[in-house]
């Protein structure tokens, strides 16, 4: 089924790639900008090894840890939604040390806190999407209002449901209280939370950034809190399909979000598979590299 998938996924891509005209495009695409994407790319490797070194309960080192997230690009390409990125990360947690409760625990720490920031920071931006004079984006707030309404109604029936209450029990409460000592720990080191909150805003402000570029350079000009909204939505939509690297699923959310944030089809196609090849194809060399110099080592 996933081999399926993939085949399909990549034969829908290409097939939208006749149209795209993207060799003329990015022959004539500005090599300023393309450098500037080149850079912002960065940030969120870097982001995710400060977050992930600032809340492990053990010293790691930055440089190794930069590696095994470099190898993550890697192991994500044959495994989906990035089920395969964690699993490394949890093996190279117990390589040095960690027993493996402990290492899945932190890895939860880290994913758990990375989602919170995420969460503001998309309630940020779409405030300033929303307060835009030109009004180019309004909010939806009958699906924000309805949103809000299903939870409401989600948490009166885990409530007053005998089986829906030990189902949130078992999935919830009781991994919250697991991870909940660990968490106190690192909570008690305000440099160290600094250091993870800065690491994980810099994820999504990186991806962002970087498509930003890449619509620049072909033309687009689309504002910053919107990009972040695309990328934000464009990961979901990854994780939700079953196909590794997240191919052509990836690609056609961040064409569709940028085509959302008014740029034309052709220029917003073109500016999403330059910031995949930035933030993830260019990647997958070096992570095949970084995964067999890791595993010489036994570092995973």
């Amino acid at each position: 089924m996933l081999a399926a998938a993939t085949v399909a996924a990549v034969v829908v891509l290409a097939r939208r790639l006749e149209g795209a005209d993207l060799g003329e495009r990015l022959r004539t695409a500005d090599p300023a900008w393309v450098l500037a994407a080149a850079a912002c790319s960065l940030a969120p490797l870097f982001g995710n090894v400060a977050s992930m070194t600032a809340l492990s309960p053990v010293r790691i080192p930055v440089a190794r840890t930069t590696v095994v997230w470099l190898a993550t690009s890697f192991v994500n390409l044959v495994t989906p939604s990035s089920a395969g990125g964690v699993a490394l990360t949890v093996r190279y947690l117990q390589q040095r040390g960690l027993p493996l409760a402990v290492a899945a625990t932190t890895i939860g720490i880290v994913q758990s806190t990375s989602f919170v920031v995420t969460g503001v920071l998309i309630l940020g931006c779409l405030l300033l999407a929303g307060r835009d004079p030109e009004g180019a984006v309004p909010l939806p707030w009958t699906v924000l209002l309805a949103a809000v309404g299903v939870v409401l109604v989600l948490l009166l029936v885990a409530r007053c449901w005998p089986r829906a209450r030990r189902l949130v029990a078992e999935k919830v409460v009781q991994p919250v209280r697991a991870e909940w000592p660990a968490l106190r720990r690192v909570l008690t080191h305000p440099v160290r939370v600094l250091v993870a909150l800065l690491g994980h805003l810099a994820v999504p402000l990186g991806f962002a950034a970087t498509l930003l570029c890449c619509a620049r350079a072909v033309g687009g000009d689309p504002a910053l809190p919107l990009l972040v909204l695309v990328v934000v939505g464009s990961s979901a939509v990854t994780a939700a399909v079953p196909v590794p690297g997240g191919i052509g699923a990836s690609e056609a959310a961040l064409a569709a979000g940028l085509v959302a944030a008014g740029m034309d089809p052709a220029p917003a196609l073109s500016a999403a598979l330059a910031h995949r090849a930035l933030t993830f194809w260019m990647r997958v060399p070096l992570a095949w590299v970084a995964l067999l110099w890791l595993r010489r080592r036994r570092a995973v």
